[in-house]
């Protein structure tokens, strides 16, 4: 399901399947979603974690939700934006390319003009 927000919405794709979908604001911009991402690797590395070791957590949770996705089975709030975070962080550290298969889409808000006929 596509999220709409008042600027459009950003949409987060794994191995060709939608994933999620997040609304997009003025305060809620592509920066916002992929500075998620970067603090989530941050915060790895403060607990210590190797890049090489974060790089395989963030791909295990992408794959797991994929499985769940494509099963048709129930995914929380919480667990879309923990994919939205994993998918940015391996896009930040150059793992996953935003391609057709896996990435992200930016879908700006329709502009309805309106002529008298």
């Amino acid at each position: 399901m596509i999220i709409n927000g008042s600027e459009g919405s950003i949409s987060f794709y794994f191995k060709g399947l939608l994933i999620s979908s997040f609304p997009m604001t003025k305060k809620k911009t592509k920066e916002y979603y992929f500075s998620q991402g970067n603090t989530l690797i941050i915060d790895g590395m403060r607990n210590k974690y190797n890049v090489k070791k974060l790089i395989h957590i963030f791909t295990l949770y992408c794959n797991s939700i994929y499985i769940r996705k494509r099963d048709k089975k129930p995914i929380y709030a919480s667990d879309h934006k923990l994919f939205m975070e994993s998918i940015t962080a391996l896009m930040k550290l150059k793992i996953v390319e935003n391609d057709s298969q896996n990435g992200y889409l930016i879908m700006p808000k329709k502009k309805i003009s309106i002529h008298n006929v």
